[in-house]
Order: C-alpha cells, then structure tokens, then sequence
C-alpha cells in the first residue's frame, strides 16, 4: 500500500469513528428525555421537538422544563469536563490527571461548604450563593496552584504539585466545616459533593453554556499537544513554547470546568476516563483525540445521569455516584487491555 493510501485509510477510520460517536450523541439525547417516572415514546419525544405532534400537557412540562435542559446540561458537563482532562493530560504528560488535579474540585466545595454550613458568600444573599462561592473559590484554588508553578517554572511536575497542594488545604478546611456542621447543612453539603444534575433548569443551562465557549480555544492547541508528546526539547525545536503552552491549556481548562462545577457539583471520571476511551478509539493523535474526547464526555455523562434517574425510580441517584460505578470498571479495563501507543 502506498504512503498515500495509508494515510487515506488512516485518517478514514478515524473520521469513521468521531461520525459514529456524533451519530449515538441525538440518540441518547431522545432516549434521555424520554425515560423517567413520567414515561414518554421516543417517537412523541422526537415529533414534540420538531414541531410535528402535541403530547399531553403533562408530558410537555416534563420534557421541555426538566428533561431537556438537564439532558443539554449533562451534554455540555461531560464534554467540558472530558476535553479539559484530555488537554491536561496532554498538557502535564500525565495519564492520571483530571480536571480536579488543579484543585478546582475541592476549591469550589470549600465555597459551597462557606455558603451551606456558615451562610457566608462573597456577594451576600441569594439564590445563588452557593453557586457563586463555588465559582469563586474553584478558580481561587486553581489560579493560586498556576501561580505557585508558575514561580517554580511551570513544569509538569511543579502544577501537580501545586495543584495537589490546593486540594489538600481546601479538603482540611471542608472536613472542619462538615465538624462543625448542623446535621441537615452537613447533608446538603455531602449531596453537593457527590455531584448531580436534580436541579437542572433552562437559566441553569444558560448559565453553563460559555463553558463551551472557553473550551474553544483548546482545540487549536492540538498540534501542540502533539508536539509536547515527544518531549519538551523537539517541541521547542518545532516552535512550541512549553510553558506558555502549558499555562494557556491549564487556565482554560480550569475556567471552564470551573463553571461546570459550580453549577453541578463536582462530577468524577468523566475528566480522566473519556481521553483513554479517545485515545483507544482513534489513538494518539490529539486533531482526533479531542473530539473524540468531547463526544466520549457528553455521551457518558448523559447514559449515567439517565441511569440515575430511573435504576431505583421514583427516587434518583446523584450522577456522581453512577459516574464513579461506571468509571472505576472502565478505567480498570482500559488499563488491562490497551494497546500500548495508547500512551508513550
């Protein structure tokens, strides 16, 4: 086969991949709004959102005031959170790492845990002060960790570091504040933690949207990234500067997931799991790995929030708890039987 035509071919099955994985996205998306304790046809759900047919009022409610802003939620959550776990690992060539390792997850339930436990938020009383402390405190952590790196020379090593460091300071003072909790306050803190999609609404996922926005930008760094995989020496050789690559990938990364974990709570493996199946599915090469890893984070978030909502129904799970069931296994799986250029 000529050079050619094994690039052709190259390029083809993995094309064919990111097609299949943007097919299986509006599937689930029907079957998502149309499962729960308020049945409803797949066909009603998709006549409904064309426009074609009227379902019962009832049903309507459900699936245009809960059910699809909380699937459109889970979709953008699972991409955001997946592509910025794959730039991260990239970013630090570390396959252990997730969007949390900057600190983003215990910074943001520090602020939560400011607003549930002491009624203490940074712009006084509102419905949203929860949301905002969490907002405030996820990016105050994860800065701080660039920082603190950034003085140490933003090596792979030092953001981990650094970022680990954050997360153990800000999970200090949380256990304090859960010690001294009430016991209602101390549930609502706990149900928070565990990361979940219940209070789902169209403001809600309004609010989350710029999330996509900020993740943008990372996509054109995955020459970059490409680059960064064979060593910081050829990537400087090549024209890549590795710590503004490095700084510019992290802070995005942290901004974005930071504006889907305050909405949702923190949310787990969905950031370190999806870059594997990615990279299993179509390797290495971050042009396709990114994509696929958007696709990967939106479907598997969307599949384990469906699964909480109706494995013990009438009653739901929070998705933190599903994601880590399905997680755990995943990620074990992967470890066993993937290849090995999956990561050099």
């Amino acid at each position: 086969m000529s050079e050619y035509g094994f690039t052709h071919r190259y390029r083809f099955n993995k094309v064919s991949v990111l097609v299949m994985l943007a097919i299986s996205i509006p599937i689930i998306f029907l079957v998502s709004i149309s499962v729960g304790v308020v049945p409803v046809s797949l066909l009603e759900v998709a006549l409904s959102v064309l426009g074609f047919n009227e379902v019962d009022p009832i049903a309507f409610t459900v699936i245009f005031n809960i059910r699809v802003p909380r699937a459109l939620m889970a979709l953008i959550s699972g991409s955001v959170l997946a592509v910025s776990g794959a730039t991260l690992q990239g970013v630090l060539r570390n396959p252990l790492v997730s969007p949390f390792t900057l600190g983003v997850s215990s910074g943001a339930s520090f602020g939560a845990a400011l607003a549930i436990v002491l009624g203490v938020g940074l712009i006084g009383s509102s419905s949203y002060i929860v949301m905002f402390n969490a907002f405030i405190f996820a990016l105050i952590a994860c800065f701080t960790a660039l920082l603190i790196a950034r003085l140490k020379g933003a090596t792979s090593e030092s953001v981990i570091l650094a970022g680990i460091a954050m997360m153990y300071i800000f999970s200090a003072a949380i256990t304090l504040l859960q010690y001294i909790a009430r016991e209602w306050e101390l549930k609502a803190l706990v149900h928070w933690m565990m990361g979940d999609l219940a209070l789902a609404n169209w403001r809600r996922a309004y609010l989350i949207a710029p999330s996509i926005l900020v993740c943008i930008p990372l996509l054109k760094y995955a020459w970059d990234l490409n680059a960064l995989m064979l060593g910081e020496e050829t990537a400087k050789s090549l024209g890549v500067n590795p710590e503004s690559t490095r700084l510019i990938c992290a802070s995005l990364s942290a901004l974005a997931v930071a504006i889907v974990v305050c909405m949702t709570g923190p949310i787990g493996f969905i950031g370190l799991v999806s870059p594997h199946m990615a990279r299993y599915l179509v390797g290495a090469d971050y042009r396709y790995s990114m994509i696929a890893s958007i696709l990967i984070g939106a479907l598997l978030l969307t599949t384990a929030d469906t699964i909480a909502r109706i494995i013990i129904a009438p009653i739901e799970l929070p998705v933190g708890v599903v994601t880590a069931f399905l997680g755990v296994p995943l990620f074990v799986h992967l470890l066993l039987k993937a290849r090995r250029e999956i990561w050099r």
